[in-house]
């Protein structure tokens, strides 16, 4: 597949294991030590209490689509449109999304509450970025 194209991600102490996690093809969160929160992006600091105590927590389980965009834009020339956009939810993961570009079906088939798993695609600057595989209707495991 080609590398995604647009502006590498920032990478700082707080995103670091996302981003190495992602290049291993492992899809991590935010998980407070102290309170048991999950929460993403990462910021280095518990929505839920505030403490600094963190560490990644990563994520297996399939994923729901939440709420999706279906873009027709060529915001890049070599952007190949259309494409859907996805913010999946983990029911396992309370108040866990992650955006990403979905694959495995037309774009206009994506629909709210279907089943994705978890996947990643070769991004710019060499990094993997978050995308999802849309599960056939029926399921499969």
């Amino acid at each position: 597949m080609d590398a995604t194209i647009g502006i590498p991600p920032a990478v700082n102490e707080e995103t670091e294991p996302f981003w190495t996690a992602a290049q291993q093809g492992r899809l991590v969160v935010e998980g407070c030590t102290a309170c048991g929160a999950e929460s993403f992006p990462p910021r280095g600091i518990c929505r839920s209490c505030r403490s600094r105590e963190t560490a990644p927590t990563e994520i297996t389980d399939r994923g729901v689509v939440y709420s999706l965009t279906v873009n027709h834009q060529r915001w890049l020339p070599d952007l190949e449109v259309p494409y859907a956009m996805v913010l999946v939810e983990f029911p396992g993961h309370p108040g866990v999304r992650v955006a990403g570009r979905l694959r495995g079906c037309d774009p206009e088939e994506a629909s709210i509450g279907m089943a994705v798993d978890i996947g990643f695609e070769p991004g710019p600057g060499g990094c993997a970025i978050p995308s999802f595989v849309a599960v056939p209707a029926g399921g499969g495991s």
